[in-house]
């Protein structure tokens, strides 16, 4: 990376950290936002406003569509940043709720009208988008998705449901992958843009708000009732939605895991600040060789994970394919991350324990995402399978 480049992502780096801390989490504090509560749809359009007058918008989209085309490393050093901050509205700040950071890099699939129609008011931050795989029965195995597509003249009907998507709340449309039927030939796996729906028969019906161990309401179930929707509306091909996600699948990964870092070093810093000030048997606990330990071992596990995911999103950014790498990544920091969960917990004793208390909130999130993004199981099971290629 050329000194020219660092020294870009250090300004940027603190800029952001200046946004931060000097607006938005002041915002947060003003209008008491809470992340288990409904977020207000002005503090969203506040916060990309905001984000995108910085440039930190869809700061991943190529020049031609706004953005700094940002390295994957650029991009992980911020959201790593805005997860630590342990502001509400960290995941609108970058657009990756519901916003660009959903579509980057999709970018070559959709077709000139598509562009314009759908992606350039995502870009400006008008409307929200979601992607929608996940059914009850189809995570992991995304071929087991349920939810069909049947060809009508020049249109299609989907019918079916998709589940805990993340964003769906917000959404305007979903990018949804189904199942096309074919008649006489194998059911292929299709990407349509969905619009929420406006009109009988007209685009998807958002389902229950569905609340995971966190607290936030950005999950949904979405609805697809005889849908009709235009062939217009397929991304890229017929038979290719699968490629869709496959695109995303190492970025994602590896992003994800600064995230958990991020959050990660959030704890440690809040546990830090706890050993320092609270006193117990006239002395502050971190004069406790027990807190010290806990202290020492959260610290190491996150320079490991930060080490791991660093590494890997330079080689992602060099062009190589690193899937397996990818995988050890997301593996590793969602575990570390709930295990300093755990250890915060523990240095906060019954403070921790209450309901509301940051570490407590944090606790609960944190256990998400040895699931969310590919559970830790299957990401051991891309790990086994790249060791045993050949």
């Amino acid at each position: 990376m050329s000194t020219v480049i660092v020294e870009n992502l250090k300004l940027l780096h603190e800029i952001l950290r200046d946004f931060i801390q000097n607006e938005l989490l002041p915002y947060e504090k003003e209008h008491q936002l809470n992340a288990e509560d409904d977020i207000p749809m002005e503090a969203i359009h506040w916060v990309r406003k905001r984000s995108r007058e910085f440039g930190f918008y869809g700061i991943n989209l190529p020049k031609e569509f706004g953005g700094q085309d940002i390295s994957l490393k650029g991009l992980c050093l911020f959201k790593e940043e805005l997860a630590r901050s342990g502001a509400v509205l960290w995941g609108q700040v970058l657009g990756e709720i519901g916003g660009p950071l959903r579509i980057g890099q999709m970018l070559e699939s959709f077709t000139s009208e598509q562009i314009e129609k759908y992606v350039m008011p995502v870009v400006t931050g008008e409307t929200s988008c979601c992607f929608a795989l996940t059914e009850p029965n189809a995570g992991s195995d995304a071929f087991a998705i349920q939810t069909t597509a049947v060809r009508d003249g020049d249109e299609y009907i989907l019918t079916g449901k998709k589940h805990f998507i993340s964003a769906a709340p917000y959404a305007d449309f979903a990018i949804v992958i189904a199942k096309e039927i074919v008649e006489a030939e194998k059911p292929r796996i299709t990407a349509f843009i969905v619009d929420k729906k406006t009109s009988e028969n007209s685009g998807f019906e958002l389902g229950n708000i569905q609340v995971p161990i966190s607290g936030e309401r950005i999950h949904a179930e979405l609805i697809f009732n005889q849908c009709r929707v235009p062939s217009s509306n397929i991304i890229g091909a017929p038979g290719k939605g699968l490629l869709l996600g496959l695109k995303r699948i190492n970025t994602n990964r590896a992003s994800h895991a600064a995230g958990f870092i991020g959050m990660a070093q959030h704890l440690l810093d809040l546990s830090i600040e706890q050993a320092k000030t609270r006193v117990q048997f006239g002395r502050p606990i971190g004069d406790f060789q027990a807190i010290q330990h806990m202290l020492a071992e959260m610290a190491t596990e996150i320079y490991a994970a930060r080490c791991m995911v660093y590494d890997v999103v330079e080689k992602i950014d060099r062009g190589e394919e690193e899937r397996a790498g990818a995988s050890m990544a997301k593996l590793f920091a969602s575990e570390v991350n709930n295990r300093v969960a755990d250890k915060a917990i523990q240095i906060f004793g019954s403070q921790g324990l209450v309901k509301g208390h940051p570490v407590e909130k944090m606790y609960r999130s944190s256990r998400m995402y040895r699931i969310l993004t590919g559970t830790s199981e299957i990401q051991k099971n891309t790990i086994a399978k790249e060791l045993l290629k050949g």
